[in-house]
């Protein structure tokens, strides 16, 4: 059952303005007196405001203390304004939409009707307020709102309270409604929301499994399309959204660590067929790129309820889905282009000899069956605005992926985003956006690709997309590590880097290894069965791979990719090794298990474990990337938060390998790479993830010697230091006569003291025991390395002991030890017993001096 609640707050059908996150300078309107209130932040001589309403005539605004302010008293609807700042028109700053008057770009305002109320949501700590605003009459509201479990309403202060956190786990949609007393009605207000562990989600989450619905699971035979006469594997062949929906109540996906489906376009798509790119082959519209209908599900896919049971079935299992949104272009056949063709451009054809795909990307048509939508033109702009904020609410989507977003102008990305946001992100549920601005990588410098990331980046940002296709890397690892093997791990490496500090601030990039519109990675991996980039038959078409080398390398590109930031994407079957060239080759139905043979049923059953292991991971899906170690074939990468740490081990070529690294603690988790004292030792052709919980430095494992305390020992010296360990041969004494011959004396006692004492406060025992000798020896932080038969078969070192002085006790040493230690012990006695005699004869004779 879909969890979305109506709230009536009064038994009449209205509509109400999504409320917007307003900042200081942005255009406001008062209910108090209607007007509505523009400002601008500078410092400047004057400033005015021009706008739609009388273009000829601008507004002086008021400045206080370096705000202008200017109020204007609007009717309802859409206007294009600018500040004219010193006599230069500008956009205004803190308004992010945009729209054409003329041909002329400007900033756009929605001015709403003052008379209506409006609500103020806020959602905390699992409590939802909803404040009523009156509007410009101050008419209150009509009735009671609903008696919902767990909901007050406080007429004084004209807030309803929600207590969501009984609520059943998943998603929950709010759709509040409400009029005045005057007959007021507003604007409808939708707060969509979750419940339980999926309100913690981040996009940074995502691991995304991208669908293209026709050639995925046929649920329902019923509906399935009669052929075309399109090429071979250009026709529609049966899969719909029944057979997605089955596969969610599998646990396919869940078992993969799936938790963001991005299915294919919904919209009705053309009948018949077009000509390809080639001009001679037939295609379908199977895709969903070619849509003739703004706001109707392709029958061939389902029904508009059987979308929204799929959807349903997704949130129960912890699942967001993604629509796919055409934004450049519609087929011929479209409503909107047989009603309105003002609305689109009429331009050449992208590719051909007169008509660049870059020059002429924002009104060039990809065929000459598909016309290419005007975002200028404000009325097709808001239309294809209002028709995807429909899909997102007739069907509970939780984000889009946009079509295509460098062949439209920026506005149509910018506006979409502030609408969509305005619409649904009301209680701070977001609604990820991904872009396609398809780019490639050009070489091995950095400052080749500076144009590609920077288009890419052109459509992020505050005001712009979540993130985008990684195009560049794509191109820079898959098309030269993974599948051609033309560079090597640490080419990998510094591209991955690369996408960590090139993409703008904030942005969740989506990594992939495969798409609907490249060849399958494992055909590309595979020089043995045909050209991965033939497209037709006759031009003979990759088959399936006859050996373990391109599952080795699918392995290795999974492995990376889903182990590394972002929110990483798999192609429909490329979990298992689905094989096909170019496209439509690959695009080839989804295989069912039972038909997978065995290198393909372990290569989705170890995709699945990573996957799993993504999802379980706080550091796989939200830590940094930091690259410890790089070679040819070999590439080992942390990912680390404040809590966990995960080490990832490719290893490509055919040998082990083993690598020194200071690290400790960690647990194996997938593969059979292991950390022993330090040493990662790592299998060939292997992927491997190792996880540290409780994350905490390396450092902190080393167990550091208490430090020495040094000073003088001597009991007997002026500066004795009762806490000193170590003397440090500076003791001072009454008498430095004294002193010299005590020093002396011991100096002369003490020459073979050195091979019979290792430190001050561990001697070994002269006890014939080799076993309590082994213990001794260990105890003094010696290394035993032997037995007192070996010493006699004069085996070197037998207790080996290093101080500050480089002591080593060898066997002529330990022969010494064992044979002359009371000897030792009595000469110390006599020591001892030396400098006492000699402190009192020196007291003695001193005093008979001085006459006493």
């Amino acid at each position: 059952m879909r969890k979305s609640l109506l709230i009536f707050l009064l038994f009449v059908f209205v509509i109400i303005s999504p409320m917007v996150k307003v900042e200081a300078n942005q255009p406001t309107q008062n209910n108090g007196n209607g007007f509505t209130q523009f400002s601008w932040v500078g410092s400047a001589t004057t400033v005015e405001l021009a706008g739609e309403w009388n273009w000829s005539e601008p507004i002086t605004m008021i400045e206080n203390n370096g705000v202008w302010i200017g109020e204007l008293n609007l009717t309802e609807g859409l206007y294009c304004y600018k500040f004219i700042v010193d006599g230069e028109y500008i956009f205004d700053p803190s308004n992010p939409y945009r729209g054409y008057c003329g041909d002329y770009e400007n900033s756009i305002v929605r001015v709403k009707d003052s008379a209506r109320p409006t609500f103020e949501i806020n959602l905390q700590d699992e409590v939802l307020i909803v404040t009523f605003i009156p509007g410009i009459d101050g008419a209150g509201p009509d009735g009671t709102p609903s008696d919902l479990s767990g909901s007050s309403w406080n007429s004084d202060t004209m807030q309803w309270t929600l207590d969501i956190s009984n609520f059943e786990n998943g998603k929950h949609t709010l759709h509040l409604e409400i009029n005045d007393t005057n007959g007021n009605i507003a604007y409808d207000e939708l707060v969509p929301f979750w419940v339980g562990e999926q309100a913690e989600f981040s996009w940074e989450d995502s691991l995304i499994y991208m669908i293209l619905t026709d050639r995925f699971v046929n649920g329902n035979t019923s509906n399935d399309p009669i052929s075309t006469g399109a090429a071979q594997g250009a026709d529609w062949q049966g899969g719909d959204l029944e057979g997605v929906t089955q596969m969610i109540e599998s646990g396919y996906f869940s078992d993969m660590g799936v938790n963001v489906l991005w299915l294919t376009p919904f919209n009705t798509g053309a009948n018949g067929t077009g000509k390809a790119s080639d001009g001679v082959h037939d295609v379908s519209s199977f895709h969903g790129y070619w849509p003739v209908e703004p706001r109707q599900v392709d029958p061939r896919l389902g029904t508009e309820e059987q979308l929204k049971s799929m959807v349903n079935a997704a949130h129960d299992a912890g699942i967001r889905v993604m629509m796919d949104y055409v934004v450049n272009h519609v087929h011929e056949d479209h409503t909107y282009y047989q009603n309105n063709p003002e609305w689109f451009n009429q331009g050449c054809i992208c590719g051909t000899s007169t008509c660049d795909w870059t020059e002429n990307r924002l009104d060039c048509q990809f065929t000459s069956y598909m016309p290419d939508v005007n975002w200028k033109n404000r009325n097709a702009s808001e239309q294809f605005i209002e028709d995807a904020l429909w899909w997102l609410e007739e069907f509970d989507l939780d984000g889009a992926r946009i079509d295509a977003v460098k062949h439209v102008d920026d506005l149509a990305i910018t506006n979409l985003v502030d609408r969509i946001s305005q619409r649904f992100e009301t209680a701070g549920t977001d609604y990820y956006l991904k872009g396609e601005t398809a780019m490639g990588w050009v070489g091995h410098e950095l400052s080749d690709n500076q144009e590609q990331y920077e288009t890419i980046n052109r459509y992020m940002g505050e005001n712009g997309l979540d993130g985008q296709a990684d195009f560049v890397l794509y191109h820079a690892v898959v098309d030269n590590v993974f599948t051609t093997g033309n560079e090597n791990y640490q080419h990998l490496d510094y591209w991955t880097s690369r996408s960590q500090d090139q993409y703008e601030q904030g942005s969740i990039m989506v990594p992939f290894v495969g798409s609907h519109d490249v060849p399958r990675i494992i055909s590309r991996a595979d020089t043995g069965t045909g050209d991965a980039w033939n497209q037709w038959s006759e031009d003979g078409l990759p088959g399936q791979p006859g050996n373990d080398e391109p599952y080795h390398a699918s392995l290795q590109a999974y492995g990376w990719l889903l182990t590394t930031p972002g929110a990483p994407m798999i192609y429909y079957g490329d979990e298992y090794g689905e094989f096909g060239g170019a496209d439509p080759d690959n695009r080839h139905s989804f295989r069912e298990s039972t038909n997978w043979n065995e290198r393909e049923l372990s290569l989705q059953e170890n995709i699945s474990k990573l996957g799993q292991l993504r999802l379980q991971s706080d550091a796989l899906r939200r830590g940094t990337y930091e690259s410890l170690y790089n070679s040819p074939d070999v590439l080992v990468f942390e990912r680390a938060t404040e809590k966990s740490s995960a080490l990832v081990v490719l290893n490509r070529g055919e040998s082990n390998d083993s690598i020194s690294l200071n690290l400790a603690n960690y647990t194996n988790a997938f593969g059979s790479a292991s950390i022993l004292e330090g040493l990662l030792t790592i299998p060939s052709n292997s992927v491997s993830v190792l996880i540290r919980e409780n994350n905490s430095s390396n450092e902190s494992e080393i167990i550091e010697e208490p430090e020495i305390i040094i000073g003088c020992t001597d009991i007997n010296a002026t500066n004795y230091d009762v806490n000193a360990e170590e003397d440090d041969g500076n003791c001072t004494y009454e008498d430095d006569t004294i002193n010299d011959n005590v020093n002396n004396n011991i100096e002369n006692n003490t020459t073979n003291l050195t091979n019979i004492t290792i430190d001050q406060n561990n001697t070994l025992d002269n006890s014939n025991d080799d076993n309590s000798s082994q213990e001794e020896c260990e105890e003094a932080g010696g290394i035993w390395n032997g037995d007192w038969e070996e010493c006699n078969e004069e085996v070197n070192q037998i207790c080996i002991i290093e101080d500050e002085n480089g002591l080593i006790i060898d066997c002529e040493d330990y022969n010494q030890k064992r044979t002359f230690m009371s000897k030792a012990v009595i000469v110390k006695s006599i020591l001892l017993i030396s400098v006492i005699l000699a402190s009192i004869a020196l007291f003695v004779i001193s005093r008979k001096k001085d006459g006493v």
